[in-house]
Formats: structure tokens, sequence, C-alpha cells
């Protein structure tokens, strides 16, 4: 549908436009930017924004349809359905009609609790030594936490989604094409990058490098281990063209499909997952949880692009801590990226030890990570132009 002259939904932005070709009736990009723009100022978007795009004449079960993609896109993750419930229960009339909609759609918030702080970090400590054992207990729920946030997932739908997963991760690797993949930073670096050498190679990318046109263009993957990352932005990660690799903890966040690799992420102590099939490391940097899979999936060589290992933040800030971008942001090859967002402090001593016990993995199986990036401060690797390495 091409939109009305003067329509506010008309085409005039690119920034996700890829998702656009992804449902019954192709989305216009500013049509998302409205409706996040809505999330954002009442915490949803309302039933009738759903169906904002449709033509007069469409049939009422493709208007459904349409509606209930855009409804998981924005609608589906839980903190958006606790959002819903709590404006109807104060008597919002438009949010009760949306969350009865939903329901009768079958779009419900993930079996999951709040857990008090305490009993999220024993669980936690239980699982770490023996995580398949702990997997096959039914009288524990499955812990994640975030920063001050603790909760507990059904054991049943989080083994459910690691076996889909499993069996994902397993049709992931038969589907490698080379022995060569290319792990995509977002550092700044990445505007010094000739990223045209990247067509025909196994791309890789992370976080809201889906919303770059070149990267989404090449990649095979997208990772996202953030909660912060998936939850302020969900729509960006829907119903993508290439594989996604979650931690099963993000899965009341992003919603399951056939191209989702779930994947037991786990904390604690430093160290190196050789079979992310049954449990990963999940620290630092996304790169580092993306290192374990392209090994254990059969890539012999890794090249890094865009790894610069160097931020601008407040000091003495802790790792972990949020903070609110305001202003352009610097550590990104977008100024956009995180602007206007909440992001984590990072601690490039930490990036930099998951680096070295990478390194010391893949020498050990006989493979290599070479650092392809321009300039940077990560110095783990040998170094060598992109071109060179392909």
């Amino acid at each position: 549908m091409a939109p009305q002259a003067g329509s506010p939904f008309d085409e005039t932005h690119s920034d996700i436009a890829v998702l656009r070709t992804l449902l019954s009736f192709p989305l216009p990009a500013s049509f998302i930017d409205a409706c996040s723009a809505k999330r954002a100022e009442r915490g949803f978007v309302p039933l009738d924004m759903l169906f904002a795009t449709l033509p007069a004449a469409t049939v009422v079960a493709d208007a459904q349809d349409h509606a209930r993609s855009v409804a998981r896109m924005f609608n589906g993750s839980n903190a958006t359905h606790e959002k819903i419930c709590m404006a109807s229960r104060s008597g919002d009339q438009e949010a009760a009609n949306l969350k009865a909609w939903l329901s009768l759609n079958g779009i419900c918030p993930a079996p999951v609790h709040v857990l008090p702080a305490e009993r999220a970090q024993a669980l936690e400590q239980e699982m770490l030594p023996d995580p398949a054992g702990y997997l096959a207990r039914a009288d524990r729920p499955y812990p994640y936490s975030v920063n001050e946030q603790h909760w507990g997932f059904d054991i049943g739908w989080v083994n459910a989604l690691l076996e889909r997963g499993r069996t994902r991760l397993e049709r992931f690797a038969a589907t490698r094409q080379r022995d060569v993949a290319v792990l995509v930073g977002n550092g700044p670096s990445l505007k010094q990058t000739d990223l045209s050498l990247l067509h025909g190679h196994d791309v890789y990318i992370s976080n809201y490098a889906v919303n770059h046109p070149t990267l989404s263009a090449v990649a095979r993957g997208v990772a996202v281990s953030n909660y912060f990352v998936a939850e302020q932005a969900p729509e960006v990660f829907f119903d993508l063209p290439y594989w996604r690799v979650l931690p099963v903890g993000l899965s009341h966040v992003l919603r399951d499909d056939e191209n989702t690799i779930w994947l037991n992420a786990l904390g604690g102590p430093l160290f190196f997952s050789e079979t992310p099939q049954t449990h990963i490391a999940w620290h630092a940097t996304v790169s580092f949880f993306w290192l374990q899979v392209l090994l254990a999936v059969g890539y012999r060589k890794v090249l890094l692009i865009g790894v610069d290992n160097s931020y601008r933040q407040p000091n003495a800030v802790r790792e972990g801590t949020l903070l609110r971008q305001a202003e352009d942001d610097e550590n990104h090859f977008d100024p956009g990226y995180f602007r206007g967002k909440l992001w984590q402090a990072a601690d490039t001593d930490h990036m930099a030890r998951t680096y070295e016990l990478a390194k010391s993995v893949f020498e050990a199986a006989g493979a290599e990570i070479v650092n392809c990036t321009v300039g940077g401060a990560l110095e783990s690797f040998r170094r060598a132009p992109l071109g060179q390495e392909l």
C-alpha cells in the first residue's frame, strides 16, 4: 500500500525500513517510528493503531493477521503486558479493550514471575555447577536477573524453548557456508571500514546493528544478550529473515520463531563454553557470546570488525550501572544508537579478559580470531586488513 500524500505515515524514514517487508501489508517505517513513540509515551500501542495502515477494502481475516503481527512486535513483552494490565485496572478503557483483544488472539505473557533477590541469587548459584541437572528438576523456576530485577520462569517453558534451540543450532551449523566468519562489533570504527567487502561472506551482527541497512542485508544472524537492548526496542528484532541467537532469559521480551536459537546463558565465574547447546557464558560483551557459538558450529577463523573495545562513559562507574544517553552516542557507529535509551556501563578490562580466554580456547581447537578492526584498543589478537583475510 502506498501511503497517501501528506499522510502522517508517509515513507520518510529508512532506519528500520527492513521491517516493512516482513508483514502481510508493507509498513511504512514512519508508522513503525510512530508506534515506537506511542509505546514510549503510553507504555503500549493501542488497538486502533494496530490497524492504522490497512487499506479500507482489507478482508477481516487479513486485517486480524496484520494487527496480530504488529501487536506481537510492540505489545508482546511481559513488561508491556503489565503496563496494559495496570492501565486497565486504573479504568483506562482503551487499555481494557486492548487487553481483551490480546487475550482473544492468544498474545499472552510468558510464564514468569518476580523473585526476591536472595531467592534468585540462590537459584543461580545452584544452577551454575550442574546446568543440565538443574533443568531436569521440575520443582525449581529458571532464574534470570538484570540489575535489581529478578524473575523465575516456568522450567517446562524454558526446557521446551531450549530443546527447540538445540534443534535450530544444528540447522544453523548445517547451513554454514564457509570456514571463515566475520563478527561485527558496533564501534565507531565501522565508519572507516569497507563494508562492501562483506557481501558473499558469513557475517554475524549484534544488537542494534539490525538497523544498519548494509549490515542487516548481509547478516546471517544477530545475537542479543542484553535485556535493556531487547526491552527498549523489541520491534527491531521482530520476524527477522536471519537467525536470532538469544539467552532463554529474554523469552519474556522477544517472542519465539523458527529462526530463534535459545541458549542457556549463565553468569558466575568467567568460562568459555564449547557446548552452547547445553550452556553458554554470559559475560561483558555480546561478542564473547557470539564467539562461543561460532567456534561450536565449526568456524575455523573469525574476523572481528568494529570491535573497538573502548567506551566514553562517566569515570568510576561500575560495570552494569544503568546510564541514560541524552546526547549523541560516541561509542557506536551511529550517533543515534543509544540516544534516548538506557545502557549499561562497560568494563573494557573485563571485555579484554573474555577475549584472552576466547583466544586460548580457539588456539587449542586449531582455530583463530583475527582483529580486522580499523584502529581501536583491542590488542589481544593478530591484526590484519579485512580484505586480506577474507
